[in-house]
């Protein structure tokens, strides 16, 4: 076997070695379970359930007695939606619309017929002590 053959090989079987490693190497999978702050100081706590996920509890990051009453949470085709009443404002429905790791945007509607759009961050924030 020449100089040139044994190179082939070499760089042949380094192609192969490299393919096989970053094929194996392939991230966790992204998950929404854990805690999601809004940007109104809201903590959404989102936990898995069955093949989709499920609002646990919502409450006011500042108040350790200040839990949001969580009204309903659904998962459908890969959306999650939620509604809850915050004390004394209207009740809000969230929705998801796309996931990335550490953020979660969601459109959102009140019972006063407002809507708009906003970004959940990840936080490792949860529900306080009562």
């Amino acid at each position: 076997m020449n100089i040139c053959q044994k190179f082939t090989l070499f760089l042949i079987t380094f192609m192969l070695l490299m393919a096989v490693a970053c094929s194996s190497a392939t991230p966790t999978p992204a998950t929404m379970v854990g805690f999601w702050e809004d940007n109104a100081n809201n903590v959404t706590t989102i936990q898995a359930q069955d093949d989709g996920y499920v609002v646990y509890t919502t409450y006011y990051m500042f108040a350790s007695h200040s839990q949001n009453s969580l009204v309903s949470s659904s998962y459908e085709n890969g959306v999650l939606t939620w509604k809850y009443c915050p004390p004394a404002k209207p009740c809000i429905t969230m929705q998801t619309v796309s996931f990335n790791g550490d953020t979660l945007d969601v459109t959102w509607t009140n019972d006063n017929g407002e809507s708009g759009q906003m970004t959940l961050t990840r936080t490792d924030v949860g529900k306080p002590e009562n």
